[in-house]
């Protein structure tokens, strides 16, 4: 009997060994609690498409980076940052119409040094040289020197001392030659070809222009009667309408003296100033 039970022992000895190991070999190892911890991740870790962002409240959120080249997206045309409105065609509009009319705006007349002189019916278009009185020449009733005339036969002459263009008051006062050649800014057929209704700009540096239409033409009077019509007309006159007076040689070519015999004028007043 006691060595029955001595063998009985021995085998659930050794059945318990048996089952003690496999326990131990089937069991699953328990994860150390600091070790299982997962270790924060550096920010350049992250890959592009999860990117963290930080957005204000009420504030549209920054464009992603894009997962593919890591370079930021093209915006398409008619999308827009999120929060803001589509930047579409309707949008760009009112920038070219502003355009447009900052063009528009420096075509207007305003006050300014002329810079030339457009006459479309006589084919003229030239620049302007500023001319004073001619010191040389006799006076009038009442005691005024006659203009003098630009030194440049090719161009019109404005009297500085007197009025600008747009000003809006008195009379801009222009002249210039005629040659026989046809080397001056003006031809032999002035007084033919100068009607009534005709349209005159006056051109400035900045853009501006300052348009007169015909309103009364003297066609080659005699010089003598000049100073006549300049006094009787106003004609140097800086107060009052703005109004154009032009003036220039005319009639037959003096070869004697070189020089025309007669003179024709003319008075326009403003169009288009609105």
């Amino acid at each position: 009997m006691p060595q029955r039970r001595t063998l009985v022992l021995t085998a659930v000895v050794a059945l318990m060994t048996v089952v003690a190991t496999w326990l131990i070999i089937l069991r699953p190892i328990a994860p150390d609690p600091v070790s299982a911890s997962p270790a924060p991740m550096a920010a350049t870790s992250l890959s592009p498409s999860a990117s963290a962002e930080t957005t204000k409240p009420g504030q549209p959120a920054t464009a992603r980076t894009s997962p593919a080249t890591g370079s930021t997206p093209s915006a398409p045309s008619t999308s827009a940052t999120a929060g803001q409105p589509a930047a579409t065609k309707g949008t760009r509009a009112p920038a070219a119409r502003g355009a447009a009319g900052a063009a528009a705006t420096s075509t207007r007349c305003v006050a300014a040094v002329p810079a030339r002189l457009v006459i479309p019916a006589l084919g003229v278009n030239a620049k302007f040289q500023t001319i004073g009185l001619d010191s040389s020449g006799p006076t009038d009733a009442q005691g005024r020197k006659a203009l003098g005339n630009p030194s440049d036969r090719t161009k019109a002459g404005w009297y500085s001392a007197g009025p600008r263009p747009g000003s809006g008051t008195g009379t801009v006062l222009v002249n210039g030659h005629t040659y026989h050649d046809g080397s001056a800014i003006f031809k032999e057929s002035f007084a033919s070809k100068i009607a009534n209704g005709q349209r005159i700009d006056i051109v400035a540096g900045n853009g501006s222009v300052c348009s007169y239409q015909v309103q009364r033409v003297w066609r080659d009077v005699a010089k003598g009667d000049y100073a006549n019509i300049v006094s009787s007309q106003g004609l140097y006159n800086f107060s009052g309408p703005e109004r154009l007076f032009l003036a220039t040689c005319g009639g037959p070519f003096n070869s004697w003296e070189q020089n025309y015999d007669h003179i024709s004028l003319l008075i326009a007043t403003p169009i288009d100033r609105g």
